[in-house]
């Protein structure tokens, strides 16, 4: 009796346990169905199953009229999957794996492998299931009289149904690739722009400071002079804070914004204290980025006048042509040893580096000479049309 009581709580136990095991395995699995049907792109799988449909229908009309429509469509469903499941393997497994890490040897060792898995699956499925059911359809077609072990050591079969499985896969291979590159292409550009947005917050304020502390130096000497150095900084804020959001501005633009900078440091210096000479030559219509020209001319301001005991000379020139815009801007130095630049002015002179290389990649070129007289610089640029 005891004995009987023992077995019996002993397979209570048994079938509870397994009736707990196959509904923990039952939840698990279908949890992982749920979350890997909500990863399914539709549109994506859809896109896929019509480009196998299409290949289908390509093999379909190449039929011949002694050839059954359903048997053709039968056989080379099987072909097909085959050949796609020879596309996703390298696609999604072994290039990622091997030659996006730059493995090419292992690539190619691994591609051929897995080709060959393919290619004697699909063989042996011919041999024992395909053939078989349709002795008729395959009568004439490479290999039919061979066994196994002669059709996955023969040459020529090998070659003839590797280029069968590997034509569709070269496609569908080229397609994912363009499509990534897109991506990457889309992100380099988002990326740039971002960069290019904290760049212009960086620059912006810097040259609003500069703006702002020459008002500072005007209304503590309460010079009359104050009110026209509002009224231009007006302007020149509704530059800055309406206009520089765009990439490029036409060239009149940025020419009405540096006259009315000049202007304003004018309104700083006596002419005793100042000679500058702002030339333009525009040709044709241009655009260009907003404020990459007006650093550099700020710099001149602040390290060659500023600090200038004696007079202090710029010349400008601004050329616009049909092909590029060349600016190109010299000031002397100051011969007292107040003629360093400043980290700010270096701020600023890194920040328009960088959008040059954003703004102009490879269609631009500065050139900056330093001598112990006089600070020049050159900047050539490709031109912007938009």
């Amino acid at each position: 009796m005891l004995k009987c009581c023992l077995w019996m709580l002993k397979n209570t136990i048994y079938i509870s346990c397994r009736t707990l095991f196959l509904n923990f395995v039952t939840l698990r699995l279908i949890k992982y169905v749920m979350n890997f049907i909500k990863r399914i792109d539709l549109k994506r799988t859809t896109l896929h199953c019509l480009y196998w449909i299409f290949f289908l229908l390509l093999y379909f009309s190449d039929k011949t009229h002694d050839e059954d429509s359903s048997t053709f469509i039968f056989v080379y469903s099987f072909k097909i999957t085959v050949q796609a499941a020879a596309a996703y393997g390298l696609i999604y497994w072994i290039i990622p794996e091997t030659l996006n890490k730059k493995r090419h040897f292992l690539f190619l060792i691994l591609a051929l492998g897995w080709l060959y898995i393919v290619f004697a699956f699909l063989e042996i499925l011919k041999c024992f299931y395909l053939e078989p059911k349709f002795p008729t359809f395959f009568s004439d077609w490479p290999g039919h009289n061979m066994s196994v072990p002669g059709r996955l050591t023969s040459l020529t079969l090998i070659v003839t149904e590797f280029s069968f499985i590997t034509y569709p896969v070269i496609i569908l291979g080229f397609i994912s690739f363009s499509r990534k590159q897109q991506r990457f292409l889309k992100l380099e550009e988002e990326k740039r722009s971002i960069e290019l947005k904290v760049l212009k917050n960086q620059l912006n304020p810097h040259f609003l400071f500069n703006t702002l502390n020459n008002l500072y130096a005007l209304t503590l000497k309460k010079d009359d002079k104050a009110p026209e150095v509002i009224a231009k900084l007006s302007e020149i804020l509704d530059f800055v804070l309406y206009r520089c959001n765009e990439d490029y501005v036409s060239i009149e633009k940025e020419i009405t914004l540096i006259e009315n900078y000049i202007a304003l440091e004018k309104l700083r210096y006596s002419e005793n204290r100042l000679d500058i000479l702002f030339t333009k030559d525009i040709q044709q219509s241009n655009k260009i980025s907003p404020l990459i020209i007006l650093t550099f001319i700020e710099n001149a301001f602040k390290h060659g006048v500023i600090n200038e005991t004696k007079k202090a000379t710029i010349r400008l020139n601004l050329e616009s042509r049909q092909k590029q815009i060349i600016f190109s801007i010299e000031n002397t130095k100051p011969q007292n040893g107040f003629n360093g630049i400043s980290d700010k002015s270096k701020i600023g002179l890194e920040n328009v580096t960088k959008q040059l290389d954003l703004l102009y990649p490879k269609k631009h070129q500065l050139e900056i000479e330093e001598t112990e007289g006089f600070y020049r610089v050159k900047l050539c640029l490709k031109n912007q049309n938009g």
